[in-house]
């Protein structure tokens, strides 16, 4: 029997509280191996989000019974798919909204997430003959935006409760109609 992009969501979000429990167990890391340990959990817990978060998008295409539900793989795509067959959905637009809307939960774990597959920026080369008493211009644009979330174990439950509470809700919804 195969598995359901709902009993997915389910699965990945039972993990990420098992992970959250796990962390929870973890002494406050003293040591580079604690440290380790404690962000390898973190990140697992990230990870496992991420998965349901991506399963719940092919979740609500399978609702409404859109075809190829299992090509679906951002919110973007969902939206043009929904938009095909003249669908609108207020869940779509909540999740749509959460994503736009800077410092929301789903807006953080997202950026947490991309932060994690990006490699490291190298640095510009500075010019070996520098002149003295010159200002030396630095960029700042975009600052905010590179700025990485600091991951705890506390902003990864509330991560967790705030996307089980929306997954609880938004499948309440549905089933009313």
């Amino acid at each position: 029997m195969a598995i359901s992009n709902f009993s997915l969501v389910n699965q990945k979000l039972a993990f990420a509280k098992s992970l959250c429990d796990l962390a929870r167990g973890i002494a406050p890391p003293a040591t580079s191996a604690e440290r380790l340990r404690q962000d390898a959990v973190l990140s697992s817990g990230v990870y496992q989000l991420s998965l349901a978060f991506h399963f719940y998008l092919r979740e609500i295409a399978d609702r409404c019974f859109l075809k190829n539900s299992g090509a679906i793989n951002s919110l973007a795509e969902l939206q043009v798919a929904l938009a095909q067959n003249d669908k609108f959905l207020s869940e779509v637009s909540e999740l749509d909204e959460l994503v736009a809307r800077s410092g929301s939960w789903l807006e953080q774990l997202q950026r947490y997430a991309q932060s994690a597959l990006e490699s490291p920026r190298k640095e510009k080369e500075r010019k070996s003959f520098q002149q003295d008493n010159l200002i030396i211009a630095v960029e700042i644009t975009a600052e905010e935006e590179l700025q990485a979330v600091c991951l705890t174990v506390e902003l990864l439950e509330s991560w967790q409760d705030s996307f089980r509470a929306l997954v609880l809700r938004q499948r309440d919804t549905s089933a009313e109609f």
